[in-house]
């Protein structure tokens, strides 16, 4: 099968200085490629959604603004539900998903693999400047995951797939972790890992806290009963 459109989603809340760096930078790594870029964000008091506008005028980008902050997981299915490419994406804005494997992703999708992951858990993969306590919570993720999909890095935020995977699937995103869904309720046959090393980010504060670790356990919950109870 020839896909026709990439449609890379990008999940932002007070990301406006991320947001200049990471369009033009995505631009230049996809040339060749037909591509858009849809920006989803959640009302961000920093201006995020204008500075996204003022870049469509130079790039292939849309931006959708929902009313308020209403979950990173949410954002990228609406993205996904907006967006017109066959082969589907998601990077986060900050910059700790390194833009240039985005070729790489894209690429075995075209070769046929239904998800292609960017993975810390292969061999290749890491981490960078993590503390212990977020390595531990991370491994404790996965682990608490590990009966769902066999999968290494379930958790990635950074990962493409073709839109029949998702296609008829009934998403109910919790939280800020939606491939994991994907991988117990998508329609697909083949996946890939890709390593790559989770780098700082570039500019803003990072969005994870309590609540998110609250909305996993409920995810879990959820995934664990559509798996094996069929509820």
């Amino acid at each position: 099968m020839k896909f026709k459109k990439v449609s890379i989603i990008i999940p932002t809340y007070n990301e406006s200085e991320n947001i200049k760096r990471l369009i033009p930078l995505l631009d230049s790594i996809l040339k060749g490629y037909d591509y858009e870029i849809v920006v989803v964000d959640d009302s961000s008091p920093d201006g995020t959604a204008k500075v996204a506008e003022k870049l469509a005028e130079e790039y292939p980008v849309r931006v959708l603004v929902r009313d308020g902050k209403l979950g990173l997981a949410s954002a990228i299915l609406y993205g996904f539900k907006n967006a017109n490419g066959d082969v589907l994406g998601v990077i986060d804005a900050d910059l700790q998903h390194p833009p240039q494997l985005i070729r790489t992703l894209v690429d075995k999708i075209m070769d046929g693999y239904d998800i292609a992951i960017a993975s810390r858990y292969v061999e290749g993969g890491g981490v960078e400047d993590w503390s212990f306590y977020r390595r531990l919570v991370s491994k404790g993720a996965i682990m608490l995951a590990k009966p769902l999909t066999r999968v290494k890095d379930p958790m990635s935020g950074y990962f493409f797939l073709r839109r029949s995977v998702i296609d008829g699937a009934h998403l109910n995103p919790k939280g800020y972790k939606l491939l994991l869904e994907i991988l117990v309720k998508g329609k697909y046959e083949k996946v890939a890992e890709v390593p790559y090393v989770f780098t700082k980010r570039m500019a803003g504060e990072s969005k994870l806290n309590a609540s998110e670790y609250w909305e996993y356990m409920r995810l879990l919950v959820h995934l664990y009963k559509a798996k094996f109870l069929r509820v």
